[in-house]
């Protein structure tokens, strides 16, 4: 009598279980096929991005330390309170490519955007308008670097020198962020 089955939502499911949803879960798991985790590693750099990095390093040597793929979130705080919500859903989701910063403090001296074709339709006219003035607001400069074959170290040197030479002195840093008003 211990092979007797009896019915559990459908399912049947051996006599004397201690738990039947916990057998009958195991039932249908049995039959069902393996889930899978839908996910995997992928580069953290496109192709064209690292080659981009790789040259970079060369140009700026050891000046800078170069972080990948920044949020834009993270280079700036808002100043007014009650416009801390708006400012940041206009900021959320968007990030630049590159950002050269002081080796000491760290503080962010010159962001690159590498520019491909998906950045030239006139719905992204708005959006490049917008980090433009940001990044002039904030003071730190902005390179927008289109994709290339090849790069020469040389012509990036200068072009990250007289980003620096333009932006001039950086914003002052709040001691203390604002933070939304609870």
């Amino acid at each position: 009598m211990a092979e007797e089955k009896r019915r559990w939502f459908g399912l049947r499911v051996p006599r004397g279980a201690a738990d039947p949803a916990r057998a009958a879960i195991g039932a249908i798991a049995s039959k069902v096929a393996p889930i899978t985790f839908p996910y995997r590693r992928k580069s953290l750099l496109s192709p064209a991005e690292l080659a981009f990095y790789n040259v970079l390093k060369t140009a700026v040597a050891d000046r800078f330390v170069i972080l990948l793929k920044v949020s834009v979130r993270d280079l700036c705080e808002i100043t007014h309170r009650g416009m801390t919500q708006a400012a940041l859903n206009r900021v959320a989701g968007k990030q630049v490519d590159f950002v050269l910063c002081d080796q000491t403090t760290l503080a962010p001296l010159v962001a690159i955007e590498l520019d491909d074709s998906t950045n030239y339709p006139r719905d992204r006219a708005e959006r490049d308008a917008f980090i433009n003035e940001l990044f002039r607001v904030i003071g730190v400069a902005l390179i927008h670097q289109r994709v290339q074959m090849g790069y020469d170290p040389g012509a990036i040197d200068r072009w990250v020198e007289a980003a620096l030479a333009r932006s001039g002195p950086a914003a002052p840093h709040s001691p203390t962020p604002l933070r939304p008003a609870s």
